[in-house]
C-alpha cells in the first residue's frame, strides 16, 4: 500500500506540473546553421490538459526585449510545426504576430504526449531562425519512435503521392520529382497551400534537426537563383513538382509533404527517408 501511495502522489504530481505555465528557451535546429537569436516559448494550459496557449518569442543575444519586426515567409511571419515525440502527429500551424514581439494561438493537442514544438521565422532581415522546444502536454508516456520503410509511392485519401527515390546524399543538392495522382493520372484538382504547391519538413530521427523547404512546379520557373512568387489560394496547383533538398546529415529521415486537394482539404503524405 505504500508503494501503491508514493505512485499515486508521483502521478499526481506529475498532473499538476502539466496543468501549470511552461516557460522554454529554445534549441537551435534548423540543421546545420547556428543560431543569431535566442527563441522562448511561454505555453499556459487553456481550457484542459490537451489546449496550451503557445507564447513564441524572439530576442536578440544577451537582450531580453521581444523582437518586432519579422518578413513574411510562404505567407506568414511565424511557421510552427508540432511533431509527436513517437513521429505520428504532425501539426503545422500559424500564430499571429501582436505589436509586442509575441506570437500568440491557442492550441488544442490530438492527445497526450511529449511534443516536439519547431518555430521558424526570419527576423529583423535575417535568414531563417529555427528554434525546437520540447513540450510535455497531458500525462505523458515514452513511446516508441519507428519509422518503417515507405517505399517511394503513398496513398492519401484519393491521391497517390510518388518521388523519384527516398535516398538520399547528404552534404549536396538533391532533385526529387513528386508526381500526385489522381484516378491513377497527375491529379487536377489541386491548389496551392501557404502559396506554393506544397510544404516538405525532414525531421532527422537521432537529432531532431529540421529542414523545411517548398516543392516547384515542374512547368514553373526553376530558376533557383530567383525568390518564388507566391500563389494565391484559388490558382491551380500541377500534380507535377521538383523538390530541391540540401540534407547535411547522414541518417533516417521522416518527411512530411503537405498539399491541399479538392474542396480545399489539406493532405499530407508523410515518407521514410535514409541520407547516407
Amino acid at each position: 500500500m505504500r508503494f501503491a501511495s508514493v505512485a499515486l502522489v508521483l502521478g499526481l504530481s506529475m498532473c499538476a506540473a502539466s496543468l501549470q505555465a511552461q516557460t522554454l528557451k529554445g534549441v537551435s535546429a534548423l540543421q546545420g546553421e547556428a543560431a543569431q537569436t535566442d527563441g522562448y516559448l511561454k505555453a499556459t494550459p487553456a481550457g484542459g490538459q490537451l489546449e496550451q496557449k503557445l507564447d513564441f518569442w524572439m530576442t536578440m543575444p544577451k537582450s531580453a526585449a521581444p523582437i518586432k519586426q519579422f518578413q513574411v515567409e510562404m505567407t506568414q511571419k511565424l511557421h510552427v510545426v508540432l511533431v509527436s515525440d513517437d513521429f505520428k502527429t504532425f501539426l503545422h500551424i500559424h500564430p499571429q504576430l501582436s505589436p509586442t514581439g509575441h506570437f500568440v494561438i491557442t492550441q488544442k493537442f490530438p492527445h497526450a504526449a511529449l511534443y516536439h514544438v519547431y518555430a521558424d521565422g526570419e527576423p529583423n532581415k535575417l535568414n531563417h531562425q529555427v528554434f525546437r522546444f520540447e513540450l510535455p502536454v497531458g500525462q505523458t508516456q515514452t513511446a516508441a519512435r519507428k519509422l518503417p520503410s515507405t517505399g517511394m509511392g503513398v496513398k492519401v485519401g484519393p491521391y497517390e503521392v510518388d518521388l523519384s527515390t527516398v535516398r538520399l546524399h547528404a552534404g549536396r543538392m538533391e532533385m526529387i520529382d513528386v508526381e500526385i495522382l489522381k484516378d491513377g493520372k497527375p491529379a487536377k484538382d489541386l491548389h496551392p497551400y501557404l502559396g506554393v504547391p506544397a510544404h516538405a519538413v525532414f525531421l532527422n530521427d537521432k537529432d531532431l534537426s529540421y529542414v523545411h523547404v517548398h516543392p516547384m512546379a515542374m512547368d514553373g520557373d526553376m530558376d533557383m537563383s530567383k525568390p518564388m512568387p507566391e500563389l494565391p489560394d484559388s490558382a491551380p496547383s500541377s500534380g507535377e513538382m521538383m523538390l530541391h533538398v540540401a540534407i547535411k546529415e547522414a541518417g533516417t529521415y521522416k518527411l512530411w509533404l503537405q498539399f491541399r486537394g479538392a474542396g480545399n482539404q489539406l493532405y499530407i503524405a508523410e515518407f521514410t527517408m535514409l541520407a547516407s
